[in-house]
């Protein structure tokens, strides 16, 4: 489960100077925190199509590549002034599949403004999506269509989050199945995701006092999570690993704790720092292969809570 808050596009907004076009792809790496500039840029919907951005796509056909649906697969393609997209049945080689749709709040920005936040949003619901995400390749990708101010005039204000592989078309979906995973799977995984959706609501760039409310409610979801594995049950074979595995957990916690309580800003930094680095990744690890779940630590994960 990835940790460390993924930096934002880096210049987002250095290959959106064409002020005509009215809907932007942008691709980052998923897993390791790399942007990684995909060759996929939209353009304009032209005004005299009889495409409705604000239509789900419910069947098969070219659409908006506004109007993809949560669990769409699809390939893509661009035709002149219209990028549209064909849904497809995931078990067929695909370009795409969206795990997350989501409103873009507040002023709309310039462009390059909507492409961090757009990041930042869909980054943050990928592991509601997949559940575990370190069952994800290396190659695969955090990619998003956001709407610009232009579209945003005409009353859109979706932005449409997908996986990609970096690598080309893919088959299959990324999605995990609960009705796929063995009971003690699902319990680790369950708690796991508890927590990354805490941690999910890292304040990027929110203020010294954010950050100490955010790090408050790091080190609870960690302790509910150490109890949670405290008291389920393991096999004999997984019980030492989970053991080790909570008092890391319970060690982090308490870091964060310490950072809290910090007196003065620059000791809260100096705090944190020594709390992102823990849990250490052996010992989530040694659990995930004692639960034979995907064990292959992720690309420049940062801490797996």
């Amino acid at each position: 489960m990835s940790a460390v808050p993924l930096p934002a596009p880096s210049e987002p907004g250095s290959k959106r100077n064409q002020k005509r076009r009215n809907l932007a792809i942008v691709g980052v790496l998923a897993l390791g925190g790399v942007v990684l500039a995909m060759s996929l840029i939209s353009r304009a919907i032209a005004g005299d199509t009889d495409e409705n951005p604000d239509k789900r796509m419910s069947g098969a056909g070219d659409r908006s590549a506004v109007s993809l649906a949560v669990g769409d697969c699809f390939t893509s393609s661009q035709h002149k002034e219209v990028y549209s997209a064909v849904p497809v049945s995931c078990s067929r080689p695909h370009d795409g599949e969206v795990f997350a749709t989501v409103a873009l709040t507040g002023s709309s920005g310039a462009d390059d403004v909507l492409a961090k936040r757009s990041y930042h949003r869909c980054s943050d619901r990928l592991t509601d999506y997949v559940m575990d995400d370190w069952s994800l390749p290396h190659t695969m990708g955090i990619n998003y269509y956001y709407p610009t101010r232009e579209v945003q005039q005409s009353g859109t204000r979706t932005v449409t989050c997908f996986a990609a592989d970096t690598g080309g078309q893919t088959t299959g979906s990324v999605r995990e199945q609960e009705t796929g995973l063995a009971a003690d799977q699902l319990a680790f995984l369950r708690l796991e995701l508890a927590s990354a959706r805490v941690f999910k609501t890292y304040p990027h760039l929110g203020s010294t006092a954010a950050n100490r409310v955010w790090a408050a409610k790091m080190a609870a979801a960690l302790d509910h999570e150490a109890d949670g594995l405290n008291v389920a049950n393991w096999s004999a074979g997984a019980r030492p690993k989970v053991t080790a595995y909570v008092g890391e957990l319970r060690k982090s916690a308490e870091l964060w704790r310490k950072a809290v309580a910090a007196r003065s800003d620059n000791s809260y930094w100096a705090r944190s720092d020594d709390a992102w680095p823990h849990p250490a990744y052996t010992y989530q690890r040694d659990v995930r292969k004692a639960l034979r779940l995907a064990s292959d630590v992720p690309t420049s994960f940062g801490p797996p809570f």
